[in-house]
């Protein structure tokens, strides 16, 4: 005869099928972080983009888990703190979304200004950060797959609660590298971009990623705030970047056309 399971093991499970869909989706973020870290070594505000889209996916994965903890469907107008936390997550990710379109837009659009020295070696030394950065996630993902595993099997028998982010520390140490990551590039990239508008908008980035990283750290409703600061800012400085290469352009055209007119006379 089988023996009787104990009512206990089934105390630390999440009933709520839209909680369901929050682990998944962490899967999918997990893939972004690793086209994050390819995008390194391709282009800088390509990966600074990458970064604020991981950001609105992480608010987005969140309204799963807001909705979620709505006790009642049926009445959930009455859960005052619950709709304002999905109303907030779902305005602050539409607001992302628009933020990122404007960064994209920008990086298409904007002039590229000739650089005229040689970027092979600047291009391999983020390849191979790009190879370390990998590294460092793979460690982080097993680490916390460790921890995860750990305490899951104590939180089903109900001694103790099961935790609510299942990417745990992930995230917040991965963008604390990609602090220190763009600073080194920040640093490097000084002997190869010596302009002042390259060395202005890299810098500028670097605040923008240190921004992102404290909004993961920062209590809601405030996290939105600081991430949509964070990005915002990283616009401008695009945009600004964007006019500051567009005159440098204009005055090299003009500069080659006085040459050329200098030549016929």
């Amino acid at each position: 005869m089988l023996p009787e399971i104990p009512q206990t093991i089934f105390e630390g499970l999440d009933r709520s099928l839209l909680h369901a869909v929050y682990t998944p989706f962490s899967i999918i973020l997990f893939y972004e972080v690793i086209l994050l870290v390819f995008a390194l070594a391709d282009s800088h505000t390509g990966e600074v983009a990458k970064q604020y889209q991981i950001v609105s996916l992480i608010v987005v994965r969140r309204v799963f888990k807001d909705i979620g903890s709505f006790e009642s469907f049926e009445h959930w107008l009455t859960e005052t703190e619950a709709v304002k936390a999905v109303l907030t997550d779902m305005g602050g990710a539409v607001l992302m979304f628009v933020l990122v379109t404007i960064f994209t837009l920008l990086r298409r659009t904007i002039p590229k200004v000739a650089i005229q020295r040689d970027l092979v070696g600047f291009i391999e030394l983020k390849k191979a950060v790009a190879v370390l950065l990998l590294v460092v996630l793979s460690g982080l993902a097993l680490l916390n797959l460790a921890v995860w595993l750990r305490v899951l099997p104590v939180s089903l028998l109900g001694l103790t609660q099961i935790p609510e982010n299942v990417d745990l520390f992930f995230f917040p140490l991965f963008f604390e590298f990609m602090i220190f990551t763009d600073v080194f590039i920040l640093i490097v990239s000084l002997a190869y971009y010596d302009r002042y508008e390259y060395v202005f908008r890299n810098a500028g980035f670097v605040i923008s990623t240190v921004l992102l990283r404290v909004s993961l750290s920062t209590p809601k409703p405030y996290d939105i705030g600081v991430a949509l600061i964070a990005m915002a800012y990283g616009v401008s400085v695009l945009a600004v970047f964007g006019w500051f290469s567009s005159i440098v352009n204009g005055q090299k055209l003009s500069d080659e056309l006085k040459q050329l007119t200098k030549g016929h006379t």
